[in-house]
């Protein structure tokens, strides 16, 4: 019944998105009110605003603004007001096959629009009314050491990440300990553990207060007060919520005389929350809080029953129980979370160990010195101080070997198969089917039944896959990487062949690892059997090294034309440090993909030399038994592009992907013609400032007969083709396409 309550009140539509005003696409001056204030590594912030206005034009924007800062120069609290110059933008984010969007999380909470700065900006701020939180947070702030360890006390105290470095960060993702410094229900519960060590000292005391107090009803109610506060120092994140919320379930059982069952308060957090706030299910922290939960609930009441005889015997077997129990909470919290964690992030760790190691140092030593740190910051700074330096001392030294790990390549994490959400429901049945199985005494008929039923579901999208074959199904997809390209080709055999990888100008997001990988291995394992690179270019480049470097990639093709850049001295380096082959492409070779596919270069010519540019691209051209099916012209412009059609090749072809994103510098109504297209494609990001895809392209095309897409508006863009029928066309954000 509460699972069911949950998903009726989350599955109502976001609310509508309003019409937008021309008003917001330039910059322009806008007054509003800081609703909250978000924190991220690297030093960037993002402000949730209300009540946005453009007093210039008596424009109201719909809504609330998200307006992220990169190196804020102060950073505000809530209902603060501002005045500043902004270019606020319709929200758009990437929408992929099988790959998550936060687009739909914004909407649900009333954001379509967002902005963004970097650096000192002139704002104008109102009166700053400092709550007692935000106070204590620069307090704790100005007192940690300048290391990672020193902005981890914020992050454990508070959730502050903004101090955090970004490839601090990354080493902890690739050690699997990303929720060791999460405000969660772990922390809670190590929180609430003081007062299970108050009661025991209180009990070593003073005893007789046993007698009015068992320990456990005096350990709860001591627990309550660094609980409250712990809460409200965490913001009342929904995983500390969830956490809080099943402790005090668990206190009115003890409190009531009645037995309690850890998936009654587990249902019962889900449900307060579901009903109090229905966007919370779709909180990805409470969604791996909740499965963690889940799956220490199935499984370690069996693994404490086997591990219980070495509690049993004696002094020198309770460290290696405490061992193995921490390493088995470690697993069975980790082996239900699984399907979310791959789905979600796309890679998995092999260094769950590492929580042996650190778990009962943030346990035993850290956390308490951070609260120690905090509470004699109230009293006595300069002894703060020096327990924070204590407290950070322990995640530098974490860290620090975390180093030499990387530095020796043994922290690196895996890509793997990404389910979808048939095969994640049948995980769970599994699971659930399983902890039954190991916990029964007798035969349960009914739950081989359901085990049967989650590996049916798990292996029904497989064997579809695997269907292809046998459906001729040829298919190519035009991802939505923002302003940049990535184009994956994938046969009826499942060979896969992907030609560019995206990229951009950020130092910061690299969408190899964000968007192409995850979109590649969506129910297929992480294998490419070639990677072409049509120029050096960024925006085509940068992708490429997450895939050259996770991958396995059967070989690399490129025109072997570099320029003076730091990713062209970064491919160079890989490709001569690398285990699979390199080939050199020039126009009239074929490249098969498997029997009856291939890619046809038809540019640069073999003369082609000197520095790589838009003009010397690799253009390719897919052709299945001799039917052209899409043409893939890089970022030639209109120079290449003549010579190209000087060459007299063939350049029909069912899908255009334009060149150079629909610039008017590629502008070339005779290549339309000769293509004959009935889609065109421009990959580029909504509202971009080059104006791409030209108006000029579009007309030209439309008046060629091609329907014109782009990535901006229907995301990623997937044609299908089987046997002699014409393309089946999805996109990402609309579903199922067809030609005017």
């Amino acid at each position: 019944m509460v699972v069911c309550l949950g998903a009726g009140l989350i599955a109502g539509a976001p609310p509508a998105k309003p019409a937008q005003e021309d008003v917001w696409s330039i910059q322009t001056r806008v007054l509003g009110v800081v609703d909250e204030v978000r924190t991220h590594p690297g030093d960037r912030i993002s402000i949730v605003a209300r009540n946005v206005i453009a007093p210039d034009t008596n424009a109201t924007l719909p809504g609330r603004l998200l307006w992220s800062w990169t190196y804020p120069s102060t950073v505000p609290v809530p209902g603060q007001s501002f005045e500043a110059r902004l270019r606020i933008r319709e929200l758009r984010s990437r929408a992929n096959f099988g790959v998550s969007s936060s687009e739909a999380y914004w909407s649900r909470q009333r954001i379509w629009h967002r902005a963004y700065s970097r650096g000192d900006i002139p704002v104008i701020w109102g009166e700053r009314k400092t709550s007692v939180r935000a106070g204590l947070l620069e307090l704790v702030s100005s007192l940690v050491p300048e290391t990672q360890g020193g902005a981890t006390v914020p992050a454990l105290l508070f959730g502050d990440r903004r101090l955090l470095d970004p490839a601090f960060l990354d080493r902890i993702r690739r050690a699997g300990l990303s929720h060791s410094l999460a405000l969660s229900g772990l922390h809670l519960a190590l929180v609430a553990g003081f007062g299970m060590a108050a009661a025991w000292a209180l009990g070593r005391i003073h005893p007789a207060v046993l007698l009015v107090l068992p320990r456990r009803k005096l350990a709860m109610l001591l627990a309550l007060p660094p609980v409250l506060t712990y809460l409200w120092l965490g913001n009342y994140t929904p995983s500390l919520l969830r956490a809080s919320i099943m402790l005090a379930a668990l206190s009115l059982h003890l409190f009531a005389g009645s037995r309690s069952y850890p998936q009654d308060c587990l249902f019962a957090a889900v449900a307060v929350l579901t009903i109090v706030n229905p966007d919370s299910a779709h909180n990805l922290s409470l969604q791996l809080s909740v499965l963690a939960v889940s799956g220490l609930v199935l499984f370690m009441p069996a693994v404490s029953a086997r591990l219980a005889p070495l509690r049993e015997g004696g002094a020198i077997w309770k460290p290696v129980h405490a061992m193995l129990s921490l390493a088995a909470v470690t697993c069975c919290a980790n082996i239900f979370i699984l399907p979310a964690q791959v789905f979600y992030f796309s890679e998995v760790t092999g260094h769950l160990w590492l929580n042996l190691i650190w778990l009962p140092v943030l346990s035993m030593a850290v956390l308490p010195l951070c609260f120690a740190g905090l509470a004699l910051a109230l009293v006595y700074p300069p002894m703060a101080k020096v327990i924070f330096l204590l407290a950070a001392q322990g995640v530098d030294v974490l860290d620090q070997g975390l180093r030499m790990l990387d530095a020796a390549g043994r922290l690196a994490s895996m890509p793997v198969l990404r389910p979808c959400g048939t095969q994640m429901v049948g995980y769970g049945v599994v699971m659930v089917a399983g902890s039954v199985l190991l916990t029964a005494r007798r035969s349960q008929p009914r739950a081989l039944l359901f085990l049967g039923l989650g590996l049916l579901l798990m292996t029904a999208p497989l064997l579809w896959n695997e269907a292809r074959t046998m459906r001729g199904e040829v298919e190519v997809t035009v991802l939505d990487t923002g302003m940049s390209q990535a184009v994956f080709v994938r046969g009826k055999s499942g060979a896969t062949v992907l030609v560019d990888g995206g990229g951009g100008w950020s130092e910061d997001y690299d969408p190899g690892r964000a968007v192409v990988g995850p979109a590649l291995t969506w129910m297929h394992p992480p294998r490419v059997d070639a990677v072409l690179l049509s120029h050096m270019h960024a925006d085509h480049l940068r992708g490429l090294f997450y895939i050259l470097d996770a991958f396995e990639v059967g070989w690399f093709g490129w025109t072997g034309l570099a320029d003076q850049t730091k990713d062209s001295e970064r491919l160079l380096a890989v490709l001569a440090d690398n285990p699979w082959p390199v080939r050199r492409v020039r126009a009239g070779e074929r490249l098969v993909i498997e029997p009856g596919l291939w890619l046809e270069a038809l540019h640069p010519p073999e003369s082609e030399a000197g520095v790589s540019n838009n003009d010397s691209s690799l253009v390719l051209r897919l052709v299945w038994n001799g039917r052209g099916l899409a043409l893939l012209p890089g970022d030639v412009e209109e120079r290449a592009l003549q010579r190209i059609l000087m060459n007299k090749a063939s350049l029909e072809a069912e899908v255009l992907i334009l060149p150079h994103h629909g610039s008017k510098s590629s502008l070339h109504p005779r290549l339309y013609a000769l293509a004959e297209a009935s889609w065109a494609v421009a990959a580029c990001g909504p509202g971009n400032r080059f104006g791409f895809p030209h108006p000029s392209v579009v007309n030209a095309c439309e008046a060629a007969g091609s329907k014109v897409l782009t990535t901006a508006d229907h995301g990623a863009v997937r044609f299908r083709w089987q046997g002699a029928n014409a393309a089946r066309v999805q996109s990402a954000r609309f579903g199922e396409l067809a030609p005017d």
